[in-house]
């Protein structure tokens, strides 16, 4: 997707929040007009399908089901490729992978990922990945985070992640949701896949998981005692997540995000 749409869905879910989802079509676009975008009643109105929002005197976006019909194909979109990242907050993914033990079965572990420190910002491991496992782990993340109107949340298409719950969650918080594209390549979510085989390559595949404790256990050791404060990224200059926020934190007026 162009930087120049991307620009145009997050200034239409800034001024949606501003207004808190009262303003439609109309409005949108005279404000927009008056923050200088050139944009059609058409291209707004897009714009606001895309991000799944209606003014709040309107019905929400219908419930959507696990197989892609071929009217939600349009909202399959990676609105993230090439996007010129400059800070924290800007884009979060978000993945789901399973951890099996040995007697306890298979588990699954959801995450969210800063995109542009690498940071861990919130997991968990549940006996199950319903729509609302992730949400609850989302939930953390924002609690943690806090982040504005317009950050976008990528992820691949898994049912949880197109589900009407997830999607009306997101816009709800005036957030843009970002998919790996229809035929998508390997690399639309590299990330978060990297940091799942890391994950297991370097702690799940080391010890025998016994039960679930063991399991929460590595992951937790890993995460929050390894990866996040100590592991470092060729990406960020050699640096760990956490020395790379603080980083910009040196750097920079102070963030009330971190």
């Amino acid at each position: 997707m162009l930087l120049k749409t991307i620009l145009l869905l997050q200034a239409v879910i800034r001024i949606y929040a501003s207004s808190n989802g009262i303003y439609g079509v109309p409005k949108i676009r005279s404000l927009l007009i008056r923050q200088g975008f050139s944009c059609s009643i058409s291209s707004v109105s897009r714009a606001m399908a895309t991000l799944g929002i209606k003014s709040i005197v309107s019905k929400k976006f219908t419930k959507k089901y696990s197989k892609i019909t071929k009217e939600e194909r349009f909202l399959i979109d990676n609105i993230i490729k090439d996007f010129p990242l400059s800070s924290i907050n800007q884009i979060w993914t978000t993945d789901i992978t399973f951890i099996n033990t040995i007697y306890d079965g298979t588990f699954y572990l959801i995450s969210f990922i800063d995109l542009f420190s690498r940071r861990v910002l919130s997991w968990d491991l549940f006996d199950n990945q319903k729509t609302d496992k992730v949400l609850s782990v989302l939930q953390k993340a924002l609690s943690f985070r806090n982040p504005t109107p317009g950050l976008i949340v990528h992820s691949d298409k898994g049912p949880q992640m197109r589900s009407h719950h997830y999607r009306l969650f997101l816009s709800t918080h005036h957030f843009i949701f970002s998919h790996t594209s229809i035929d998508h390549s390997c690399d639309e979510n590299a990330h978060q896949e990297s940091f799942h085989a890391s994950l297991k390559k370097e702690a799940i595949y080391q010890k025998k998981l016994y039960t679930f404790h063991d399991a929460h256990k590595v992951i937790f050791d890993y995460i929050e005692g390894f990866y996040n404060p100590y592991r470092p990224h060729s990406s960020l200059g050699y640096l760990s997540p956490i020395e790379f926020e603080n980083s910009l934190l040196s750097s920079q007026p102070p963030l009330n995000s971190v």
